[in-house]
């Protein structure tokens, strides 16, 4: 039978306090657990070069070069960019199954574990996140306290059937944690970085990895808690970011063929070839102006 291939752990925060440590302590508690290899560990932050503690080795990059965020933004202020920052860990990553989780979290155990078999079966693995509040880690990554708050519970899990895996459609995958095959990424040719400075980037990303053929499986025992305090941190989004994902939406829908995103001025593949060859992240020249209303960003 074959064995799980090695994973590529992708961590993503742009928040001053990430509560990085909840993570380190919870992935170290899983790593005990599940002797099967975690070849890379990537944390893509975007306040980088700063220092992150763990007991195990780890990757440190900032996000690639965006309009949005960054050294290069052409905005007054940082603004939301999940799918630049994804798309940054996939042309880094260097191993065939590649698993996300956001900052403030606490890896539950055996996350690891239904990661490892979406890897070794090769399907797209949605987990499940709760947000808590007042929560406490211990340094060994238990959950020592995390007080239930309205609107908490992932709204997932209300829908899902009685066992603990099982299949759902692309549009239920949520960023708080998944994993996926390096290789359908790559088809769907990433994250569309059109939602960036919107959000709603996962679900769609969901969507057009069902399109490409792959598999999408949701597994209740895959979950992570969130502390709820840490979201006051959160990055902005442009005015109307609400409706304009039902207008994305609504024209993903349409394009019932459509696998590839609107959004990318550049092929992932391409990039991260470049990129593990040693080259640079390309700088873009931009959009100078707001694709949703043709204001300068410059104005935002």
């Amino acid at each position: 039978m074959r064995k799980a291939p090695p994973l590529t752990i992708v961590y993503l925060t742009f928040r001053a306090e990430p509560r990085f440590e909840w993570f380190a302590a919870s992935l170290e508690r899983e790593l005990k657990r599940s002797p099967e290899t975690v070849a890379q560990i990537i944390v893509i932050d975007g306040r980088y070069p700063r220092k992150l503690k763990a007991n195990f080795q780890f990757e440190h990059h900032a996000p690639k070069p965006t309009v949005w965020q960054g050294l290069h933004r052409l905005t007054k202020r940082d603004y939301f960019c999940a799918a630049n920052s994804r798309n940054t860990a996939l042309a880094l990553a260097r191993h065939e199954h590649v698993v996300f989780v956001d900052d403030l979290s606490v890896l539950v155990p055996g996350w690891l574990k239904a990661h490892l078999h979406a890897a070794k079966h090769g399907y797209v693995l949605c987990g499940l996140m709760c947000k808590r509040a007042n929560m406490e880690v211990s340094k060994t990554g238990e959950i020592l306290r995390a007080d239930e708050i309205a609107s908490g519970t992932d709204p997932r899990l209300a829908q899902l059937p009685d066992e603990d895996v099982s299949r759902c459609e692309g549009g239920a995958l949520y960023g708080g944690t998944f994993s996926v095959p390096l290789e359908l990424a790559l088809q769907v040719n990433g994250q569309d970085e059109i939602y960036d400075a919107v959000g709603a980037e996962d679900c769609d990303f969901g969507t057009r990895l069902e399109r490409a053929g792959g598999m999408i499986l949701i597994n209740r025992t895959c979950r992570t808690f969130e502390g709820m305090e840490g979201h006051a941190q959160s990055l902005p989004r442009i005015d109307n970011s609400e409706e304009i994902c039902r207008g994305l939406f609504d024209r993903l829908r349409r394009e019932e063929w459509r696998t590839r995103p609107l959004g990318n001025a550049f092929d992932l593949r391409a990039m991260r070839e470049s990129v593990l060859a040693g080259e640079s992240f390309p700088v873009p020249d931009g959009p100078a102006t707001c694709w949703v209303d043709g204001i300068s960003l410059s104005e935002l």
